[in-house]
Order: C-alpha cells, then structure tokens, then sequence
C-alpha cells in the first residue's frame, strides 16, 4: 500500500510545481530575473543551474517558491536595476503574484477536460427520483419518489447526467415532464426555485435524490469491501441481518458501524455470496454533526458519457468556478462557526486524502488533484501575510498611498503571517496525528 503514498507525493510535486510555475512564467515574461526555482524549503538537498537561475529540491516538502531579483527590497526602488522585481510597476508585479494562483486554476481545468474527454462525464443513469427533501422546491411542485424525469424545460431527458446538465441553466421559473412510478402519461410539473437574498447562502436546491440501486460501480484497492472479496457489479443483498435496496439504505447502515464485525450478503451473477468485514473509521458529515462513520471502500455505480473537447473545457471551466465558490462558502462557514472546524484537514490528511483517491483509479486520482488544485488557487487568493493574496493586498496599499510600506512595517507584516500560519499547521498536524490514532 505504501506505493500509494508514492503517488500521493508525486500529486503534490506536481501541484507545487504547476504554482510556482505561474510565478516563473510570469516573471520572465515580466523581464524580471529569477535567481532560485526551489521545490521545498530549508536547505538544498540537490540543485542545478542554468542560466541565470538555480532550480533546487529542498528538504521540507511543505511548499516552493521562486526567489526573484528585487524582491526583498520592495520598500526600497532607488537605484533598482531594471531587471528586478522592484523595479517593475505595480501592474506587472501584481501579474506575476497573481500568476501562481491562476495557473492552480487553469491547471484544474486542464486536468478536468482531459479526464472528462478520456473517462468521460459520469452520470447515474435512468432519471428516477427516489426522495423528495420535506418543504423543498419539488415537493411543493408535486414531485413525487418513484417519479421519471423525461424532460426539463421542454427538452427530453435520458439520464440524470441530462437532468443536472439541464438543471444547471434554468432560471427560478421552470417546467418539468415526468411519469409517475405506476406509468401512465407525462404529466407538466411546475417548479420555482426562491432566490435567496443572502449571497453567503447555499443555492436553493431542488431537493431531489436519484434513485440507485445498491450495486457496486468501484471498489477501493486495499479497502475492507476488497479483502473481502466483494467487486464492481455486485448487488448488495443485505448489511448485518437488514435487506437494502437502494444505495442510501446501504450507506446508512454501514456508516452506522465503524470497526464493527459486519456481515455483507451480495449476488454475483445470480449466485448469493457473503462475508463478514469490519468497516473503517472515518470523519464524516452526518446532517449538522461532525462524527465517526463506517466505510467500506465501495463507490456507486456510474455509467459514462463520452464528452467533446469543447464540451468538455466549457463543462470543466463551469465546475471549476462552482467548486471554487463551493470552497468560499465553506471556509466562511467554518470561520461563523456555521460549520465544524473538524472538516479542516492537515498535511497528514491531504496526503491520506490524496493516496486513497489513487486507490480508487486514474479517474478519481486526477479529479482529486484537479480539487485540490482549486484549494491552493483559492487558499493563495486570501488577502493574509505570506500568500499571494497578502502580496496584492500590499500592491494595491502601495497603488493607493502611492508609497511603499517601511522595512518595518513589511517586516511585522510577515512575522505575523508567518506565526499564524505556524500555529495553524502545528494545530492541523496534531489533529491529524489525533485522527490516525
């Protein structure tokens, strides 16, 4: 298993890599000189030069950065060779901060057209709903469990991969077809989505759940479903003595019970199979609360559609802009304490995070990078000491005041960035180290 801790490291290379890329890039393109290109920090472990730059691998594997001519003299431009970093204006200097961030971005969206186009765009089949949220949207249009959807605003639908593609571009005011769980003939369903006046909010959802069997799409190498045998396609029969027939109820029952001897009743090929397993402990949202639920190691079952390329970059860059207000809104949440802190993860849990999405295939494993590159593009964005973000925040004091800040004050600044980000590590690492225990 630990191959995949190698897979795990190498994600996170390349994700450092494609940051500080954008800040290379852009400072060359700038005309400033660039005099270290450095994967890690602390002392070199190897390094080469070429050119005018020297590219390093450096101990701590915590992060990159490029060290630009100039650019610990921002409070001093006299006498700036032109080829520095202080010496450039505003406008250029804010390019090459801004440029590690949006190179996150458009690498997510790179890695998200590609899977796209070679996976293709998962979808849960046949568009019958199973529930309907009480009080929602859909209930009160009359939608019902056991209801199809054959069409969304006019146009017919197949999948709920259709649905969702359909969903995502209608107004508060729209028209469903579908047919009831008995058959019988389309009836037109009305629904209004309220807006919220709140922009911090959720987005009003239409408080549906699809209908999924309980048959096994994937199954996570090393995990408890694959030491005990079970493989993609099984239907699962029951969990501990109760029978299951749709995905929700398997899940329910297995989050119910973490370390815990479990019997699991499945066919294969119309042939009835079984094994006691014991499900993981894992973190997990479960409603409001934050607590310890059971995993197996089993994904639901997808079927794919093939996507164009021009499908695909226009659908990735939508799901690449949704995820980073997705990230916006939960950091918010968690600072209004509206959210857990517990859902933060650490280092240690990033690269568990990052070695289970490798157990689970190519797919899932560049899905992962492709979220994980939005975080850091978003993370770096925040206009605190040491990130990116706190670099603008200073260009922009320095746009207004039309002077720099003193040697002083650039050094309180950093001093208290980088305390804050120090506690903040150490209290992620111990919770990391608490949650392996």
């Amino acid at each position: 298993m630990y191959i995949f801790y190698l897979f795990a490291a190498i994600l996170l290379g390349i994700l450092i890599i494609v940051h500080e890329l954008g800040h290379f890039l852009a400072a060359r393109i700038s005309g400033v000189r660039v005099e270290r290109f450095s994967i890690g920090f602390g002392p070199r472990i190897v390094s080469f030069v070429r050119g005018d730059t020297e590219y390093a691998i450096s101990l701590i594997p915590l992060g990159g950065y490029v060290k630009m001519a100039g650019a610990e003299h921002v409070a001093d431009r006299s006498g700036a060779e032109p080829w520095t970093f202080v010496a450039k204006p505003i406008a250029l200097r804010a390019f090459i901060v801004a440029a590690g961030p949006v190179m996150n971005f458009v690498w997510a969206v790179v890695v998200t057209t590609l899977v796209l186009m070679i996976a293709g765009s998962p979808t849960l089949g046949e568009s019958i709903i199973d529930d309907v949220t009480p009080g929602s949207p859909a209930e009160q249009a009359g939608l019902a469990g056991g209801d199809l959807i054959v069409a969304v605003g006019g146009v017919d639908v197949d999948t709920w991969y259709d649905v969702y593609e359909k969903l995502d571009g209608v107004g508060e005011d729209f028209t469903l077809w579908v047919v009831g769980e008995a058959g019988g003939e389309r009836r037109e369903v009305r629904v209004h989505l309220p807006a919220s006046g709140d922009p911090d909010a959720e987005p009003v959802v239409l408080g549906i759940t699809a209908r999924i069997p309980p048959v096994i799409g994937d199954v996570m190498s090393g995990s408890p479903a694959d030491r005990a045998g079970l493989r993609s396609g099984d239907r699962i029969v029951s969990i501990a003595g109760t029978a299951v027939s749709t995905w929700y109820e398997l899940g329910d029952l297995i989050h119910e019970r973490p370390l815990e001897e479990t019997e699991v009743v499945w066919e294969r090929d119309g042939a009835a199979m079984s094994a006691v397993l014991v499900p993981d402990e894992d973190r997990g949202q479960v409603g409001t609360e934050t607590k310890a639920v059971g995993l197996i190691g089993i994904m639901r079952p997808w079927e794919t559609r093939r996507v164009g390329p021009w499908h695909a970059l226009t659908r990735s860059v939508r799901i690449s802009i949704s995820s980073l207000s997705q990230i916006g809104r939960f950091i918010w949440r968690v600072v209004t304490r509206q959210t857990s802190s517990e859902q933060l993860g650490g280092p240690i849990r990033v690269v568990q995070m990052a070695s289970e999405s490798a157990r689970w295939g190519g797919s899932y494993f560049f899905m992962f990078m492709a979220i994980l590159s939005l975080n850091l593009c978003f993370i770096n964005l925040l206009p605190l000491p040491i990130l990116d973000g706190g670099h603008l925040l200073l260009l922009l004091l320095e746009k207004l005041r039309r002077k720099t800040l003193t040697e002083r004050q650039l050094l309180v600044w950093q001093q208290t960035g980088i305390a804050f980000f120090g506690i903040l590590m150490v209290l992620l690492l111990v919770r990391d180290l608490v949650g392996l225990r």
